[in-house]
């Protein structure tokens, strides 16, 4: 099945009055997560200069200590104005076991983000609060899509949401943690 993250992200000075105004919305928060990830590039596939990104996230519930991990793997992003891609993503039982994997089939541990992670819902939408070690606070706004046809009425969804809090499509960023990080853009 196709799978399309359609996805916003703009810098955030307050979070606990987003968090509020998120709230008076209907949103409920689903989650507190610390996440660290960790992204893989290879010569023969060089994901970073297709524009592509392979990863591997640790995330632990900060409410109830359970630990997991997934492997990511996001292609090239659909628009300029959004990072919205298509995206293929599962659970992984090891992950040291799939990093030797990744390893030896010639991908390296390229570099981390670390980031404290607030997920709230409210029907198909997800908001992440982030707190990004060494970077700062954002919101994400993020609607799964099966179909890339979808992704206009998406954002436009998105961009109505993100004006009724006061910010515009002008406030948004659309580079990754990694490359703000590392300073380049995507």
């Amino acid at each position: 099945m196709n799978r399309y993250e359609i996805e916003i992200k703009l810098p955030v000075k307050n979070p606990d009055d987003i968090k509020e105004q998120l709230r008076s919305r209907g949103f409920q928060e689903k989650a507190m997560i610390r996440e660290c990830d960790m992204y893989y590039n290879s010569l023969y596939h060089d994901v970073k200069k297709l524009g592509e990104a392979l990863r591997i996230r640790k995330s632990r519930d900060l409410s109830t200590g359970k630990i997991q991990a997934q492997i990511n793997f996001k292609g090239k992003k659909l628009d300029r104005i959004s990072m919205s891609r298509q995206e293929y993503e599962t659970l992984i039982e090891d992950p040291d076991a799939m990093e030797k994997i990744l390893i030896a089939l010639g991908f390296e541990p390229a570099a981390g983000v670390q980031k404290t992670r607030c997920y709230m819902e409210y029907g198909n939408m997800t908001a992440c609060l982030d707190q990004v070690d060494n970077l700062g606070n954002f919101l994400e706004l993020e609607m799964i899509a099966s179909r890339k046809s979808m992704r206009e009425q998406y954002l436009q969804t998105m961009e109505t949401f993100i004006n009724e809090l006061g910010f515009s499509m002008e406030d948004t960023v659309n580079t990754s943690y990694l490359s703000m990080l590392i300073g380049e853009n995507d």
